[in-house]
């Protein structure tokens, strides 16, 4: 069972979202597929019915215009389909794309591409970051926001990025203690310089002091230069400690806290999610302010296969009003390369784009500047710290390894098998880097030279017995 289009979107987030409405009401026959059950991705995610607020927020709002706007839009919208693989077509122009879920096709068929994945949040190890009761900034929002559940009770939220403030603000308002915010970054004065920056952005400060000031009503302290050190618990997280952090995320010694706590929600920024772009061969390159490993585009958001694009997060960390912007160029891209639209008619709604995208990407690169991981966070792990919980690798092993030789990430996987679980490296590989080039630092190793994780298909897990099916279609 397959279908056959002119542009499949894998994505229904903002980027996707705006790619798909751009690209079919400009006569694009345009799918968008998503594995949730509804358009949104995460940062639109509707909330739960069992979570109340007395009114709705302005990025509730947004989603909703948008995902009406989808609605209306002539794309063929499939959800609740996992996008396990894309393939290039041998006998014809375009792509395959391998989907699994309930009644949703096997295959899909699509002359061009893009791709709006979007990010994850970006793991980092420390000891007893395993433990039940330690989750990310994201988790804990789709638990309270889509669940109405909360994650526990007395909460310490850490790590960096104005999500944090976010999170402690949807924990509070669900009636969760929340007993601190631990913000790596020294905000000030560092932050100063951006102010211009941020005056264009007067919304998201508004939402951001709004959260301020609800921490302040509730006596939640907010330290700036203050991070996660460890975690103890027998079953699970009893209690956090807590310290002073330099510059370069390194602890200060004689700082140390501890916080009777029974959840730790960890937020460190964002990583771009490239699994598909790296499963395709799309050229990539590291740049740290954007979450990593990003792909390479022409100004048209064309990676470097013709007909493959990318819009959104997954690109590179730059916020959902951003992603709307490119995956609206996107869209209009294709609609331009298919012949729905001619020169002048694109050149028109480029010319709209332009401007607002480069207002985005100057916030962008605020947050990056900001935001961008520490190189001390990979010294909170101690030998006997998992970096990779679906293999059990710890750092004792991946020291091991770089002493008999082993300088990359390739290299270190083949010996100690990090990177080879369920997730592809999705947790471990930040950490599994970062323990590289610390071993390896008298020798000037970098991201570049460490490099990355292969990514083969099945992206996701899948049963045996459908992939013998899908690997026997034609």
């Amino acid at each position: 069972m397959s279908e056959t289009y002119e542009l499949a979107v894998i994505g229904a987030g903002p980027a996707g979202m705006e790619a798909a409405i751009a690209a079919s009401e400009a006569g694009v026959k345009t799918v968008i597929i998503d594995g949730l059950p509804r358009e949104g991705g995460q940062y639109y995610r509707k909330p739960s019915q069992a979570f109340t607020a007395s009114r709705k927020t302005v990025v509730e709002k947004e989603g909703d215009l948008l995902a009406e706007r989808l609605a209306g839009a002539p794309a063929v919208k499939i959800f609740n389909a996992l996008t396990w693989g894309i393939f290039k077509e041998e006998k014809s122009e375009g792509w395959l794309v391998g989907l699994y879920g309930p009644d949703v096709p096997k295959w899909v068929h699509a002359r061009t591409l893009v791709l709006a994945n979007g990010a994850y949040d970006t793991p980092v190890a420390f000891p007893g970051w395993t433990l039940p009761g330690v989750i990310t900034s994201g988790a804990a929002l789709i638990l309270v926001k889509s669940q109405g559940v909360a994650p526990g009770q007395r909460v310490l939220v850490t790590g960096s990025g104005p999500l944090l403030l976010s999170s402690a603000a949807h924990l509070i308002e669900a009636g969760v203690e929340v007993v601190g915010v631990c913000e790596t970054t020294r905000l000030f004065p560092k932050g100063i310089i951006y102010a211009p920056t941020m005056l264009g952005q007067l919304h998201r400060l508004q939402e951001g002091m709004q959260y301020l000031s609800l921490l302040l009503r509730k006596k939640v302290p907010y330290r700036t230069g203050w991070s996660i050190l460890e975690v103890h618990g027998k079953e699970h997280v009893e209690e956090a400690v807590i310290a002073r952090v330099d510059s370069k995320g390194i602890p200060l010694a004689g700082s140390l806290r501890t916080e009777r706590v029974d959840t730790v929600v960890c937020g460190f920024g964002l990583t771009p999610n490239t699994g598909l772009a790296r499963m395709l061969g799309c050229r990539m390159e590291y740049q740290p302010q954007k979450g990593g490993w990003v792909p390479l585009r022409d100004s048209m958001l064309q990676t470097s296969l013709p007909g493959v694009y990318m819009a959104g997060d997954g690109a590179g960390i730059c916020g959902a009003e951003n992603a709307r912007w490119e995956g609206r160029l996107a869209g209009t891209a294709i609609a331009l390369l298919t012949g729905h639209l001619s020169n002048q008619e694109a050149g028109k709604i480029i010319q709209r784009v332009g401007p607002e995208l480069a207002r985005q990407r100057r916030f962008g690169r605020l947050l990056g500047e900001l935001f961008s991981p520490n190189p001390g966070w990979i010294s909170l792990a101690r030998d006997e710290t998992l970096l990779c919980r679906c293999e059990e690798v710890g750092l004792a092993e991946v020291k091991a390894a770089v002493a008999d030789g082993a300088r990359t990430l390739g290299e270190v996987k083949m010996v100690t098998r990090a990177g080879m679980g369920n997730c592809q490296g999705r947790m471990c590989e930040r950490s599994v880097a970062g323990a590289i080039m610390q071993a390896c630092l008298a020798e000037g190793a970098t991201p570049e030279s460490v490099g990355m994780y292969s990514i083969r298909p099945p992206l996701h897990p899948l049963p045996m017995d459908f992939l013998a099916e899908a690997g026997l279609e034609e």
